[in-house]
């Protein structure tokens, strides 16, 4: 029985790539400015108070007549998040027996 012994020459080739670029918009945009369209999507905004920052221990010891200070004075505006991002400031109101926001200022679009 005899063995032969095979060794396999790998050939590598450097290969330039061009550099991708965005295609021209073509055609109507998406939505051509019909944003009516959008109406009916639901999104869920939340209204961030303020935040502390405590221990495990100062948090179990919290009873119910216990008061938890934030890093916010009363008089500062609450901030209306979507999606984690500022898109409004406000004031916060009574309505009837819910809390609400009373709109002072609207974020501005951030051009990509």
């Amino acid at each position: 029985m005899s063995s032969k012994s095979t060794s396999a020459t790998a050939v590598t080739e450097l290969v330039e790539l061009a550099e991708l670029a965005p295609p021209a918009p073509s055609g109507a945009a998406l939505l051509d400015g019909k944003f009516g369209l959008l109406d009916g999507v639901q999104v869920s905004l939340q209204v961030m108070v303020g935040a502390a920052r405590t221990t495990v221990g100062e948090l179990m010891s919290l009873t119910p007549a216990s008061l938890l200070k934030i890093d916010r004075k009363a008089d500062y505006p609450v901030d209306v998040m979507l999606n984690g991002s500022v898109v409004a400031r406000g004031q916060l109101v009574v309505v009837e027996d819910n809390f609400g926001v009373r709109i002072t200022e609207i974020a501005q679009a951030v051009q990509a």
